[in-house]
């Protein structure tokens, strides 16, 4: 048996000052890990917000099958998840400029409406018959006694089932809103009912809300999603339910159409934009433009299709190598599309 030699006490008695040294260090990494770990449902968009660039085509379920049009094809993103660092920063000292809790956001831009619902505008406009219906969401009521947030499912005995039952329930709401009451004598009151059959009747005209929000809604099994590869490993399902944005509905329905009617509307070209879209194919505006038009030139972007009604955004904004494409509606962007490239 080998004798300890004479050193080895002594080395011993090092050893505990060793292991608090990498204790610490190891304490220290893994408190600056978790300081920096983004929280997900915490979306922060600065005075200067990042954009970001993500992969499309090859990402997009459609009834699960993956969309994967000819060319490359991307979709535009703002801003960032706050880290627990800053959170707890805010916490402690406060801030005037919190984030946005996704978990609180509208029901009508999660990815599991909004998704499906530009995939179906996407395959109506290819000729399949998809048929909408919609949902009418109102949040911050102007009187007491309303829910914070409700979905709207009647009016006046008019269900919402469509966007013409929409327009027919508020056909006269701006015009008693804007003319003086001798020339037309407003709506003494009206009733609504909400999703989960509570029924109110209020003074109008128009529903006591501040903000109401509209989606076009796809038929019950027609799925669509944009799949990662983290969801591969591990149960994010929940996210999609989060109020994450529907600013790239305009891309899922323009790549939905180009799969389902087999046209080549890259031609070789590297597509990507940003704007939502209606169930008639209107694309509705969007925030951080400029962010995300200068995420699309470093990705590469030969084209970037935009809502027409915010061009002017970008005026003074350099993007060589990308050709910005105003839009006001998909049809304009499929037409765009397919023009011969010279």
């Amino acid at each position: 048996m080998r004798k300890p030699r004479r050193d080895e006490p002594r080395q011993r008695r090092k050893d505990p000052r060793k292991r608090r040294r990498r204790r610490l260090i190891v304490l220290a990494l893994v408190v600056t890990a978790v300081l920096a770990t983004p929280i997900p449902w915490l979306h922060v968009i600065s005075d200067d917000p990042p954009g970001t660039a993500w992969r499309l085509d090859g990402r997009l379920q459609v009834n699960d099958t993956s969309i994967e049009p000819s060319g490359q094809w991307t979709w535009l993103a703002v801003g960032r998840p706050q880290l627990v660092g800053e959170w707890l920063w805010d916490e402690a000292v406060g801030s005037d400029d919190r984030p946005d809790d996704l978990r609180d956001g509208p029901v009508t831009r999660s990815p599991a409406l909004s998704e499906p619902s530009a995939a179906a505008v996407g395959l109506r406009h290819a000729g399949r018959d998809v048929p909408l219906g919609l949902m009418v969401e109102a949040r911050y009521p102007t009187i007491e006694g309303l829910p914070q947030s409700a979905i709207i499912s009647s009016v006046d005995g008019i269900p919402l089932t469509d966007r013409g039952a929409w327009e027919r329930a508020t056909s006269g709401w701006e015009a008693q809103a804007g003319l003086p009451s001798q020339y037309e004598e407003p709506q003494e009151e009206f009733t609504f009912r909400l999703g989960d059959g509570r029924t109110f009747t209020t003074a109008g005209p128009g529903l006591p809300y501040e903000v109401i929000n509209t989606l076009d809604l796809a038929p019950e099994g027609l799925t669509a999603g944009i799949s990662f590869a983290i969801t591969d490993w591990l149960p994010v399902d929940w996210f999609r339910e989060m109020s994450l944005g529907s600013s790239h509905g305009s891309m899922v329905a323009l790549t939905t159409y180009a799969h389902a009617s087999g046209t080549d509307l890259a031609q070789g070209r590297h597509i990507a934009g940003t704007g939502g879209i209606r169930g008639d194919g209107e694309i509705t505006r969007i925030g951080g433009l400029e962010a995300k038009a200068r995420a699309a030139n470093r990705a590469g972007a030969q084209v970037l299709l935009i809502p027409a009604t915010q061009s002017y955004q970008l005026d003074d904004v350099d993007l060589p190598g990308t050709t910005v494409v105003p839009v006001r509606n998909l049809q304009e962007a499929i037409d765009w599309l397919e023009q011969p490239v010279t």
